[in-house]
C-alpha cells in the first residue's frame, strides 16, 4: 500500500499513541471493513458435546495426546485477545481445545489464575460459563472488557466521555499557559499515592491523568467504565518515564502536553473498535472474575462441587512480577500493587525478598490445588499448562511438582503432555525464555458417587407432572426413584455423567452436591423461567417466545422438554414434530441443544413456529435495535395513519372492509408497512406475529368464539398501535430475559427446520431434509378428532396477515386433519370406504367398529348435517392419522420413541352421548405401523371458557410408541 510520507508519518503518530505499530493499525483497520470470517478465520470450535469425556479418561486423555499443541502459525490475537498487555500470557488455541475435548456447552469453566482472561474469552465462546479467580484486580478489570457486550447504553457512555476528552484537548489552547495548574487545582483528588511519582511521571502528564479518572467516573458505568479504565490502562506505560514494560528503569522521554489525552482517546476509541467486533461472538457471554488468593479463597468464593472444568497456566516459578510490569496501572487504577506482591505465586522479587527456592512455589501450588480439587465436580478435569523452573541456575520439574501435589489431593493424573514453545512465543522474562517446551499436566476427579439433593419446583404440581418428574430423573441418572417421593426433596448418590444431566431436568428447581451445605445449581428450565430470582410460585409457560402468539390446542413447553429427558436421546440428537403447529416443541429442542424439524399445513402456524424460532438466531444487538427503532415509530406517531390499504392484497379487501372498522385497517396497514421495511424476512416474521395476535381483538369477530361470530357490538375503532406497542415491550422484555441467561444453555442452539407441509405425505418428510431411519425422538399432538377450527379460529389472521381468503382458506380447512369442514362427494366415498368390507385393511376392526356404530345411529334418526357427517369425518381423521404415523415408522430410528398427545372426546350418537376413543384408536393404528406401544401417561384436563364446550376433551393421555 503506497501513501505520502505526511500520511505514512500521521499514520504511525496515531497508532504510536495506541501503542501499536503500523502492523497492529492496519490490522486494526481490517477488523473495522471486513466481516470477521475474513479478517480472522473460523473461531476453533473443536469437539463440542463430548458426553462420552465424562466416563472415559483414557479416551479423553488419548485424544489430547496426539494433537499438535505447538499451533506455530495460530492467530492468537482474534476477537478481544490481546486487548492488553499481560506477560506470560497462553495462546488461546490452548485453551479452546482443552474446553472444546473435556466440556459440554453450559458448563462451568474455572480458571484460577486467570490473568488476562484467555480461558474465559475462549470459555464463553464455545458456550461455556466461566469463572476467572486471580489475586491481580487488575486481571477481572480486562476480563469483564473482554468479555463484555457492547450494548447502546455501553456505546452512548463511551462516545460521552470521547467528546469529553475531545473538548479539554481542544481547551489547551486556552490554557496552556497554565496548564498543570489549571488541572491539578480541580483534580487533585485523583491523583494515587505513587512513591516518587515526579521521577516517573511529567506534571502535565500528572494532571491529564487525573482530569482522565474525573470524566471517566462522570460519564460511565457498567461496562463502559470498565472499558474506559482499561484504556487508561494500556496507556500508562507509554506515556510514563519507565522505559519499556519491561525494563524499570526512569528515563526522560520527549512527551508534550496533551500527550495522555490524545493517547487516552486512541486508545478508547481502539477499545471500542475491538468490543464493536466481537459483539456477535461475545452477546451471550457468562463470566464471573474474582479477586482472590488461589491458595486459600477458591472453595468460599466458587462454591464446592460446582465446577465442571479447570484450565490454567498458572505463573512460571521465579519468572515474572506482575504486580511489578502492572505497578503504574495498579496506582492509577486505584489499587495497591504491594498488596498484590506480598501473595503473588512465583513471584521473582517474592523469592529473593524471602530468600526461597522451587519449594515455596510448590507448597503455594499444593495450597492452591487442594482448593482446586474441593471446587472440582466429581469424574470432571482439570488441565495445568506449565513450564520447568530454575533457581540458581539449577532446573526443577513443575509439571513433576503439579502431578505430586494433585496426588496429595487425591486427584488422578491421566498424564503429561509435552508442548513445543516455537522460539518467538517464548516469555520476555529470561528465566521463562529458556524454556524450550511447555508441559499439559492432565488431572481428574476421581467419578466416586456423591451425594445429590434434588429439590421438586416451587409451584404445585399436576400428578402426570410429578410421574413425569420420576421418569425424567430416572432416565437422565439411570436410578430407579419411587413414585412417592415425586413431589419432595429426592435424595441420591451419582457420577458422572448423571451429575451433568441433572441441569436437564424439567420438574425440579435446584439440586445441592455433597452434605447439602453447598449452594444450590439451578437447572436451565429454572434459569429459563426465572434467570437468578427466586423460584416463581406458577409455572411459566410463556418464556422466551414461548407466549409470542396464542394458539389454541397447543400443549406446554414443560411437557415437552420433560418428554424429551424422558425420550433417551443425549443432547445434540434430532426432534421432530409432524404437527408442529406454533412450534413449542421445536423452540423447546432448540432451547435444550437437539435438532428439531416441524411441519404443518396450516401456513400461520408454520409461519408463528418460524418466527418464534428463528429471531433467536438473529444477533441480539440487531433484534433489540429492530424492536426500539419499530417502538419509536409507534410511540411518535401522532396522527392518524393514511388512509391507505396497500399491504392488503386487492382480493382481500371486500371481506376485511366486513370484519375491520375502517380506522382499523389503516393502522394495521401502517403497522405492517413499518415492519415490512426492515431487510430481515425473521425480523418481519416476527413483528407480523405480533401484529397477528392481536387481530381478533380489534375485529368484529368475537373472541370467545372459536367460529365465525359477529360481536353483539360492534366496533367502530380500536387502540391498535397501543396494543402492539405494548405487547412487543413485553416481547422484547422475554427475549431480554433469554438474552441474559443464555450462555448457560446445556447444548448448543440449533436452529430448527420449518416447512408448510403435509406430514402424510412422503415429500413434507423430504422438504425437512429426513430420510429412513434419521429422527432420534418424535413428539407430538395431532389435531384431535373434530375438536378445534383452527382455520376459523384464525381466519382473520390468515386474511390479513397471509392475504387468504375466503376460498383458499376453504381448501385448506377441508384437507387439515381433524378439520369438521367435508363436502358432499367426499363424505359420500368416506363412507362408502367405511361400509365395505374391505375397510379393515385400511384401519384396525376395532376402530372401523367404533365409526360405523356412530354412522348407523345418526342414520336412525334425524339429526343436523355436523352429525351426519361425523362418520365420515371420523374415518377421514384416523386414516390421516394412518398416513402420518406410516411417515413417522419409516423417518424414525430403530428403538426410537415418539411421545403422542391425545384425547379422546365426544360426539352424539343418535339419541345418546358416544366417546370417540381416540387415544386406543391412535395406539391400535400405531402398532400396525411398526410402532410398539410400550406405554401410555394420563395427563390431567384443563379447559378454555368458550363456546362448545360441551364436546371437549374429557381424557388426555400420551401414548408412548417405540420403533421395534
Amino acid at each position: 500500500m503506497e501513501t505520502t510520507d505526511e500520511r505514512k508519518s500521521a499514520i504511525v503518530e496515531a497508532a504510536a499513541l495506541q501503542g501499536a505499530t503500523l502492523t497492529d493499525w492496519f490490522e486494526e483497520q481490517v477488523g473495522a471493513v471486513f466481516p470477521q470470517e475474513v479478517r480472522e478465520g473460523p473461531h476453533p470450535t473443536y469437539e463440542t458435546n463430548n458426553i462420552d469425556a465424562l466416563q472415559e479418561p483414557s479416551t479423553a486423555f488419548a485424544s489430547l495426546s496426539c494433537r499438535d499443541w505447538s499451533f506455530t502459525e495460530a492467530d492468537t490475537r482474534y476477537l478481544t485477545h490481546d486487548l492488553h498487555p499481560y506477560p506470560a500470557k497462553f495462546i488461546p488455541q490452548i485453551p479452546a481445545h482443552l474446553i472444546g475435548r473435556l466440556s459440554m456447552p453450559g458448563d462451568v469453566v474455572l480458571d484460577p489464575f486467570g490473568g488476562s482472561a484467555t480461558t474465559a474469552v475462549e470459555a464463553v465462546l464455545l458456550g461455556r460459563r466461566a469463572v476467572s479467580f486471580d489475586a491481580n484486580p487488575l486481571s477481572a478489570l480486562i476480563g469483564r472488557v473482554k468479555t463484555g457486550f457492547m450494548a447502546t447504553s455501553v456505546r452512548t457512555d463511551i462516545d460521552q466521555l470521547c467528546a469529553a476528552i475531545d473538548g479539554h484537548i481542544i481547551s489547551f489552547t486556552t490554557h496552556q499557559r497554565h496548564w498543570v495548574t489549571h488541572l491539578m487545582s480541580q483534580y487533585r483528588k485523583y491523583l494515587p499515592d505513587i512513591p516518587n511519582i515526579e521521577k516517573w511521571f511529567n506534571d502535565y502528564v500528572i494532571g491529564e491523568l487525573c482530569l482522565i479518572r474525573h470524566l471517566i467516573e462522570q460519564t460511565t458505568a457498567g461496562l463502559a467504565r470498565d472499558a474506559a479504565c482499561l484504556a487508561l490502562s494500556r496507556v500508562i506505560m507509554r506515556i510514563s518515564n519507565q522505559e519499556s514494560e519491561t525494563r524499570y528503569v526512569s528515563v526522560n522521554k520527549p512527551l508534550r502536553p496533551t500527550i495522555a489525552l490524545r493517547a487516552y482517546l486512541e486508545s478508547l476509541k481502539a477499545v471500542s473498535r475491538r468490543l464493536e467486533n466481537a459483539a456477535v461472538d461475545l452477546q451471550f457471554a457468562d463470566a464471573r472474575y474474582l479477586v482472590g488468593d488461589s491458595r486459600y479463597d477458591l472453595p468460599n468464593e466458587v462454591g464446592e462441587n460446582s465446577v465442571d472444568l479447570i484450565v490454567t497456566s498458572p505463573p512460571y516459578p521465579n519468572a515474572t512480577d506482575y504486580h511489578l510490569y502492572h505497578r503504574f496501572r495498579l496506582f492509577w487504577l486505584g489499587f495497591d500493587p504491594k498488596a498484590l506482591g506480598k501473595i503473588e505465586i512465583g513471584s521473582h522479587l517474592r523469592h529473593q525478598r524471602n530468600a526461597t527456592g522451587f519449594e515455596e512455589y510448590r507448597e503455594d501450588m499444593s495450597q492452591a490445588l487442594v482448593g482446586c480439587a474441593q471446587v472440582l465436580v466429581p469424574g470432571r478435569y482439570a488441565v495445568f499448562v506449565v513450564g520447568d523452573a530454575i533457581f540458581k541456575g539449577e532446573s526443577f520439574s513443575t509439571s513433576d511438582a503439579i502431578a505430586h501435589a494433585a496426588r496429595e489431593v487425591d486427584l488422578d493424573v491421566l498424564g503429561v503432555i509435552d508442548r513445543p514453545i516455537h522460539r518467538t512465543k517464548r516469555s520476555f522474562a529470561k528465566p521463562a525464555r529458556r524454556a524450550r517446551s511447555e508441559q499439559l499436566v492432565v488431572l481428574r476427579k476421581p467419578n466416586r458417587p456423591i451425594a445429590v439433593h434434588l429439590n421438586p419446583p416451587a409451584y404445585r404440581m399436576w400428578r402426570y407432572e410429578g410421574e413425569l418428574r420420576i421418569r425424567e430423573i430416572e432416565s437422565l441418572t439411570g436410578q430407579a426413584v419411587d413414585q412417592s417421593e415425586a413431589t419432595a426433596p429426592i435424595t441420591m448418590p451419582l457420577g458422572q455423567p448423571a451429575l451433568w444431566q441433572l441441569r436437564r431436568l424439567t420438574f425440579t428447581r435446584d439440586y445441592v452436591l455433597g452434605d447439602g451445605s453447598g449452594a444450590a445449581q439451578p437447572t436451565w428450565q429454572r434459569v429459563l423461567e426465572n434467570g437468578d430470582a427466586d423460584p416463581a410460585k406458577r409455572k411459566d409457560p410463556k418464556y422466551a417466545t414461548h407466549g409470542l402468539h396464542a394458539f389454541k390446542g397447543k400443549f406446554y413447553p414443560q411437557l415437552v422438554k420433560s418428554l424429551l429427558n424422558c425420550s433417551g436421546v443425549p443432547v445434540g440428537g434430532s426432534v421432530l414434530d409432524p404437527y408442529c403447529g406454533s412450534g413449542t416443541t421445536l423452540l423447546e429442542g432448540m432451547l435444550n441443544g437437539f435438532a428439531a424439524y416441524g411441519c404443518d399445513l396450516n401456513p400461520l402456524a408454520a409461519k408463528i413456529a418460524h418466527a418464534k424460532t428463528a429471531v433467536l438466531t438473529v444477533p441480539k444487538d440487531v433484534v433489540d435495535l429492530a424492536i426500539r427503532a419499530l417502538m419509536d415509530r409507534v410511540s411518535s406517531r401522532r396522527v392518524a395513519p393514511p388512509p391507505v390499504l396497500d399491504q392488503f392484497a386487492d382480493a382481500a379487501h371486500e371481506e376485511l372492509l366486513r370484519w375491520f372498522p375502517l380506522p382499523v385497517l389503516h393502522k394495521l396497514n401502517w403497522l405492517l408497512t413499518q415492519a415490512r421495511l426492515l431487510g430481515t424476512q425473521t425480523l418481519v416474521d416476527f413483528f407480523e406475529v405480533i401484529v397477528s395476535s392481536l387481530i381478533r381483538e380489534v375485529s368484529h369477530q368475537d373472541p370467545a368464539d372459536l367460529r365465525i361470530r359477529r360481536r353483539k357490538s360492534l366496533l367502530a375503532d380500536a387502540p391498535v398501535l397501543e396494543m402492539f406497542q405494548e405487547r412487543l415491550e413485553q416481547q422484547h422484555l422475554r427475549l431480554q430475559r433469554y438474552w441474559s441467561v443464555a450462555g448457560r444453555q446445556p447444548g448448543h442452539l440449533i436452529a430448527p427446520t420449518v416447512t408448510r407441509g403435509d406430514s402424510r405425505t412422503p415429500k413434507a418428510m423430504e422438504s425437512l431434509g429426513l430420510g429412513a431411519a434419521s429422527v432420534d425422538c418424535v413428539i407430538t399432538s395431532p389435531p384431535y378428532a373434530t375438536a378445534l377450527p383452527y382455520i376459523d379460529t384464525d381466519r382473520l389472521s390468515l386474511l390479513s396477515i397471509l392475504d387468504m381468503p375466503s376460498a383458499m382458506r376453504s381448501d385448506l380447512e377441508e384437507n387439515l386433519t381433524g378439520s369438521r369442514e367435508i363436502k358432499r362427494s367426499s363424505k359420500e366415498e368416506a363412507e362408502t370406504y367405511l361400509l365395505d368390507h374391505t375397510a379393515t385393511e385400511l384401519l384396525p376392526s376395532e376402530v372401523v367398529t367404533a365409526i360405523r356404530d356412530i354412522h348407523y345411529a345418526n342414520r336412525s334418526t334425524e339429526v343436523g348435517f355436523r352429525r351426519a357427517n361425523m362418520a365420515a369425518l371420523l374415518w377421514r381423521y384416523f386414516g390421516d392419522i394412518r398416513r402420518n404415523l406410516e411417515q413417522v415408522a419409516r423417518v424414525l430410528r430403530p428403538s426410537g420413541k415418539a411421545f403422542y398427545v391425545v384425547g379422546d372426546s365426544r360426539t352424539k350418537a343418535g339419541e345418546s352421548w358416544a366417546t370417540i376413543e381416540t387415544t386406543e384408536h391412535i395406539a391400535r393404528i400405531g402398532e400396525r405401523t411398526g410402532l410398539c406401544q410400550t406405554e401410555r401417561i394420563d395427563v390431567d384436563v384443563t379447559t378454555e371458557n368458550l363456546r362448545h364446550i360441551k364436546n371437549a376433551i374429557t381424557k388426555n393421555q400420551i401414548i408412548v410408541f417405540e420403533k421395534g
